[in-house]
C-alpha cells in the first residue's frame, strides 16, 4: 500500500510541475527577456577612433537557451566573430550583424552593394536613349 501511495504522490508531483511550467505557473524556470540595447552601435567620431570598452567585453552567451546567432568583437584577433547567444543576461559585446559588430568596434561604415547594379541600370538607361 505504501509502495503505491508513493508512486502516485510521484505521477501527481510530476504531473503538478508540468502542467504548472506550461500553464505559466510560478516555477523554478526563470525565463528574462533580452535588453533592448543589447545591439547598440556606437557612431564612427571624426578624429582617432576609440573602441569602446563594450568591444572588449568577452563573447558571451548568457544563462538561457535559445538559439541567436549573434557577433562579438574578440581583441584577440582584431576582428568581429559569429557566436550563438541565449537570449537573456551577456554584455554589450553582442550585435545582431557583422556590419554592426565593425562599425561600433573597428570604426568601419557600412558600405552599399548596390553600386556595380546602379551603374549597369545607368549604362542600360543610356543605350535605350540613344536608340
Amino acid at each position: 500500500m505504501c509502495y503505491k501511495f508513493g508512486l502516485t504522490m510521484v505521477t501527481m508531483l510530476l504531473l503538478a510541475a508540468i502542467s504548472g511550467i506550461a500553464y505559466g505557473a510560478p516555477s523554478d524556470v526563470v525565463v528574462e527577456k533580452a535588453p533592448e540595447d543589447q545591439a547598440q552601435v556606437v557612431p564612427k567620431s571624426d578624429g582617432d577612433f576609440t573602441v569602446s570598452e563594450d568591444c572588449h567585453q568577452p563573447k558571451e552567451t548568457g544563462r538561457c537557451f535559445a538559439l541567436f546567432y549573434r557577433y562579438a568583437y574578440n581583441v584577440d584577433t582584431q576582428s568581429c566573430e559569429e557566436f550563438v547567444y541565449g537570449g537573456c543576461a551577456g554584455n554589450k559585446n553582442n550585435f545582431e550583424s557583422k556590419e554592426q559588430c565593425e562599425q561600433a568596434c573597428l570604426g568601419r561604415s557600412v558600405e552599399s552593394t548596390n553600386t556595380t547594379t546602379e551603374q549597369a541600370d545607368e549604362a542600360t538607361t543610356e543605350a535605350d536613349t540613344k536608340a
